[in-house]
């Protein structure tokens, strides 16, 4: 009974210090889309990200042409030119690869470029959403962009009101 007691007035003391709160959502896309800057950068990124992805596509299919000629000639060769051929093919598509992870891999040329050309925005978008929250008493600000929310009322969506203090 005494447990019981004691687990009641915990809950009750948290469901209070929870609505005592103060909340807002935001829709970081929203603010992103909003910057003319930004959506200058991400079609930079695209356009290099797609010439790039050109180029890996003509090399496979330069790759594919050479096995497909390989597997017309193959009964002609003999054991040894098989062999060379198939691992000319093997290498090719290795350095194809190592390309390819070079240009979109974590450490790659596009991610660097993406760093340099949107980390920047980001800041400036998560210092804005951290200024007005703390400038509105705001504890607890929800993205709901990246934040899977069901349901929030206009009320306590925030950001126009971050859009202007950025621009």
């Amino acid at each position: 009974m005494k447990k019981s007691i004691l687990l009641l007035l915990a809950s009750v003391a948290v469901c209070w210090g929870a609505a005592a709160q103060n909340f807002a959502v935001v829709n970081s896309q929203k603010i992103y889309e909003s910057m003319d800057d930004y959506a200058a950068a991400v079609k930079e990124l695209d356009e290099l990200a797609s010439s790039y992805q050109k180029n890996i596509d003509e090399a496979f299919k330069k790759l594919e042409e050479m096995y497909n000629n390989y597997m017309v000639a193959k009964d002609g060769l003999s054991y040894e030119d098989q062999q060379s051929r198939e691992q000319a093919i093997i290498d090719n598509e290795t350095k194809i690869t190592k390309y390819q992870q070079s240009v979109f891999g974590a450490d790659g040329i596009i991610a660097k470029k993406q760093e340099e050309l949107i980390t920047p925005f980001q800041e400036k978008v998560e210092k804005a959403m951290d200024s007005y929250a703390q400038a509105n008493g705001i504890d607890i600000l929800i993205d709901v962009a990246t934040t899977s929310v069901p349901y929030y009322s206009a009320k306590v969506d925030v950001t126009d009101a971050i859009i202007k203090t950025i621009k």
